[in-house]
């Protein structure tokens, strides 16, 4: 992913708005699909199913990479863990990891946020709504490096894969002697699922749950470190957070492309006559930015009604965690201000790396100093 590939999504949408591209991981043609009515349409398209023929992740399905009515059987009995009410609760929960972990390096003056923070807690939160205790976990650094390793590096690390999946079943096996007030307790009890089933879902949890979340996090700490005026409107209560978070994953969705999509049948998107078989990459990121729907797009407004972006998604597959994302955000971003309130970049932020894997952006460094707090 390079530093700004948002010059290149706006000549495609222009000259090229479904266009073949080369991917290493499925068979057969590939396309991209760049402006937004286009990219909105083939989201509610049940012509365009999200379970592939061949699976070309090395990773069981997970509940976005199926179709229905097994998406939606799954999708039912995890639902009302992600409903507004629920989430909610989580708020005071979330607020003190938030602390917890800003408290780990506020003392230094300096840290960078995302080996320290923004991959810190997203981690530490889809845990705690798993109910699983900080004895079982694996640290946030080597969660991510499972993920990633497991799923976007070529050649595949294939011990990676075996430690992710490993992971993931020993967490399964102490929920299931180990029971709470929590969510896989709730689907063991049920018994609506099958034991690979139930792996599956924790592990879509947990990969879902952490990868786009630390990214959004780092980008959003850096876009406000960029407009300072915005960020003293937001923190002082003048712009809604629900609004703000909304335009900020407009301007920079963690997920630059949707789940692999397949033609179930031969159609015909912006022109192209698709066929069936071949796989349409829908590109959120290009889509977010289409002048034709959002004037200004490269600008940051956090006064603007961003919806409906699609950072989240469309359709059926609609990102289920999307209030536990806007949650998380608004007590990571306020707590973090709070506590350290001249927080400063260490390097020009046209410096900074981005990238974690080929489809999602966000910095892989924040480099930061500020004045230590007085203790409390």
């Amino acid at each position: 992913m390079t530093a700004d590939p948002y010059p290149g999504y706006a000549w495609l949408r222009e000259h090229d708005p479904i266009c073949p591209v080369d991917d290493p991981h499925v068979p057969g043609r590939t396309w991209l699909v760049t402006r937004y009515d286009d990219v909105r349409a083939c989201l509610a398209d049940r012509r365009l199913g999200s379970g592939a023929p061949v699976n070309p992740d090395p990773l069981p399905p997970g509940l976005s990479q199926q179709d229905d009515p097994q998406h939606a059987r799954l999708r039912r009995l995890v639902a009302a863990a992600f409903t507004p009410a629920a989430v909610a609760r989580l708020r005071e929960r979330t607020a003190r990891t938030c602390a917890h972990a800003v408290d780990s390096f506020a003392r230094r003056g300096r840290a960078d946020l995302v080996a320290e923070y923004t991959r810190e807690v997203p981690v530490a939160v889809v845990h705690d709504l798993l109910g699983v205790p900080e004895t079982e976990r694996a640290p946030a650094a080597d969660v991510l490096d499972m993920w990633y390793r497991a799923k976007f590096q070529q050649p595949r690390d294939e011990m990676k894969l075996a430690e992710v999946l490993e992971y993931v079943r020993k967490l399964v096996a102490y929920k299931r002697s180990h029971p709470g007030d929590d969510l896989p307790t709730r689907l063991i009890e049920s018994g609506a699922l099958t034991g690979d089933e139930l792996e599956v879902m924790v592990m879509t949890l947990i990969g879902a749950g952490h990868l786009t979340t630390i990214q959004f996090l780092g980008t959003t700490v850096l876009r406000l470190l960029d407009h300072p005026g915005q960020r003293a409107a937001l923190l002082g209560g003048d712009i809604d957070w629900s609004r703000a978070i909304n335009e900020l994953l407009r301007l920079d969705p963690p997920d630059h492309v949707a789940e692999y999509r397949y033609a179930g049948e031969d159609m015909t998107i912006a022109g192209a006559r698709v066929a069936k078989g071949d796989v349409v990459l829908l590109s959120l990121a290009a889509a977010n930015r289409d002048p034709d729907r959002f004037p200004d797009p490269g600008a940051l407004d956090l006064t603007r009604d961003a919806r409906p972006h699609l950072a989240l998604g469309h359709g059926p597959h609609t990102c289920l965690g999307s209030h536990l994302v806007k949650l998380q955000t608004e007590i990571a971003i306020t707590t973090l201000f709070d506590r350290l309130p001249d927080l400063t970049l260490d390097i020009p932020s046209g410096e900074v790396d981005w990238g974690y894997a080929p489809t999602f952006r966000g910095p892989r460094a924040l480099p930061v100093t500020f004045t230590p707090p007085r203790s409390r």
